[in-house]
């Protein structure tokens, strides 16, 4: 059942800790996330609209910084507003209009006027859902540690506190998850796992970027590069395969130097990040893993905010689920909502060996750079607007049409 609660301000004061019920006592929820962002504000906000108990616990203060690019597409904000059940508040997102493709920082596509694409800094829209959740009745803990997580007995224990224990737990704790670690043995295959650095620069000092949005095709092997405004600054960054990318920092300085920016003077943010590294089985029985720490992001475009909040709200529901119906098993439900999503990851595995390998990346930019079907396809499903179960019939309309102009030659 969904119960209706006021939302919190846009930007509280501060985001602390629920004191829980007795120092030194066992606390026992229907549920408990690990980790604070999209995807476990998401699974924690949908189980306590729900009426179940859930603590969500996360190792940082909020608001904390995250490398992201900030990008949410319009399927981001209608997931949003389907999740946490209003409209979202625009003084959180800049929108983009203008859409740039480069390449070594030559221009080969873009369109102007277009809309679904919003830019947003991490920061500012964790805290928000997270207030969201808490909005709700999710209990938080925040600044705290996990030493220990024991699945068979259903127990976490914190690194300065007593044992919390959890009748259903979602992984939301990122890429380096150590609850997918505890279910899986490891976060992430490292041959796989993507990497991405980013710094933010002031505005004035790109001053005729504006509010347009870029991406470049050859700034990192296997990855891209972007530039996504945001009201005060630019997140400018680079991410690919992280085994393909073993000077990932040089690649940085090479892209900052395209738009005469010097590295030195910006602090930079690395982290890893899944890039077609994703789960086809994220979970099992009663754990579950949502967002980075199932590897759920675009394996061409990279968003992921989207994905982490669906998958986040998609646990939350499969656990209520099983609170109401015990026999029903929360992997099992949780693994068929989500098989839409993951079988768009599966698509975009296959197309990204058009575009990233060495022997085909020239040719892909150049014929990109031709191919204007392909580059409103492209803008469609990085707004969210097409999947990529749409593209062979793009290649095809584009074919035709190089096939008429041969015609007429």
């Amino acid at each position: 059942m969904y119960v209706s609660r006021p939302a919190p301000e846009l930007f509280p004061a501060r985001i602390g800790n629920d004191a829980l019920a007795d120092a030194g006592s066992i606390e026992v929820f229907d549920a408990v996330v690990i980790g604070g962002g999209p995807a476990g504000s998401a699974a924690a906000f949908t189980l306590a609209s729900g009426g179940a108990s859930v603590c969500l616990i996360d190792k940082s203060d909020f608001p904390r910084d995250k490398l992201c690019g900030g990008g949410v597409t319009g399927r981001g904000r209608s997931v949003f507003e389907s999740v946490f059940g209003r409209s979202w508040d625009g003084r959180l997102f800049l929108p983009s209009a203008d859409i740039e493709f480069r390449s070594n920082g030559r221009l080969i596509g873009g369109a102007t006027d277009q809309t679904g694409v919003f830019l947003t800094m991490r920061r500012d829209f964790d805290e928000y859902l997270l207030g969201l959740a808490r909005a709700a009745g999710a209990t938080l803990m925040l600044k705290t540690r996990i030493a220990r997580v024991d699945l068979a007995h259903g127990a976490l224990t914190p690194g300065d506190g007593a044992e919390i224990r959890f009748r259903h737990l979602v992984g939301a704790d990122g890429v380096n998850s150590m609850v997918a670690k505890a279910l899986c043995g490891a976060a992430f295959l490292p041959t796989t796992i993507g990497f991405g650095l980013e710094v933010e620069v002031p505005r004035d000092h790109l001053p005729e970027q504006g509010d347009r949005l870029e991406i470049d095709f050859s700034a990192a092997s296997w990855g891209y590069g972007w530039v996504f405004p945001k009201h005060r600054t630019h997140t400018i960054g680079v991410a690919g395969i992280h085994a393909r990318n073993p000077d990932m920092k040089a690649r940085l300085a090479d892209y900052l130097a395209l738009k005469n920016l010097d590295a030195a003077n910006y602090r930079v943010k690395g982290q890893y990040i899944p890039f077609g590294d994703y789960r086809r089985r994220p979970g099992r029985d009663n754990v579950l893993l949502a967002g980075d720490a199932a590897g759920f992001a675009d394996p061409i475009t990279g968003e992921g905010i989207a994905f982490a909040m669906q998958s986040g709200a998609a646990a939350g529901r499969a656990i209520l689920d099983s609170l109401a119906s015990p026999g029903v098993v929360p992997a099992d439900r949780y693994f068929s909502e989500i098989s839409g999503l993951t079988r768009g990851f599966r698509d975009a595995r296959f197309w990204r060996w058009l575009i990233y390998p060495a022997p085909v990346h020239g040719l892909f930019t150049r014929a990109f750079s031709r191919a204007g079907v392909l580059q409103r396809g492209y803008l469609d499903i990085l707004a969210g607007r097409r999947e990529y179960d749409a593209l062979p019939g793009l290649f095809a309309r584009q074919a035709g049409r190089a096939l008429k102009r041969l015609a007429r030659l």
